[in-house]
């Protein structure tokens, strides 16, 4: 028998552990294939014969560094049918008792109001958006931002 799906808010607070992030807004975007991710800098460098990626986020108030040596290049289309290429990573997301592990797409998202989206591929399955509604979930009110 299917399990029920959990109904979230268009913005919800979701923790990213792997990241060291307790706390964060999340956008849920449902005309997203993939999540993306805000990163503030991001490099390569090749360490005993191996691609390594560093990258820098700013997650709320706190900044994070972490190396990731498991990561590829996708092409993204946008709303606006612009094409570009950008990193990919995977890690977990903590939502509403759920521990799912989630691509996401490396983007500067600088100029946008939220940090994190949560796409399509997040949400299948497990997650049924009221866009009327925002932080359903509340129980990361009480926690913290990042």
């Amino acid at each position: 028998m299917p399990r029920a799906k959990l109904t979230i808010g268009r913005t919800e607070y979701i923790a990213l552990p792997k990241l060291g992030v307790a706390r964060v807004q999340a956008k849920m975007d449902t005309g997203a294939y993939r999540s993306a991710l805000h990163y503030q800098r991001l490099r390569t460098r090749t360490v005993e014969g191996r691609k390594e990626l560093l990258v820098t986020f700013h997650m709320g108030r706190k900044r994070v560094l972490m190396v990731f040596r498991k990561f590829r290049r996708v092409t993204v289309k946008s709303s606006t049918g612009q094409r570009t290429r950008r990193y990919l990573i995977t890690t977990r997301v903590q939502l509403g008792g759920h521990d799912v592990r989630t691509e996401f797409t490396l983007f500067d998202r600088s100029d946008m109001k939220h940090q994190v989206l949560l796409g399509r591929k997040f949400m299948r399955g497990r997650f049924v958006v009221d866009v009327s509604g925002k932080d359903l979930l509340g129980g990361t009110r009480k926690a913290p931002l990042a």
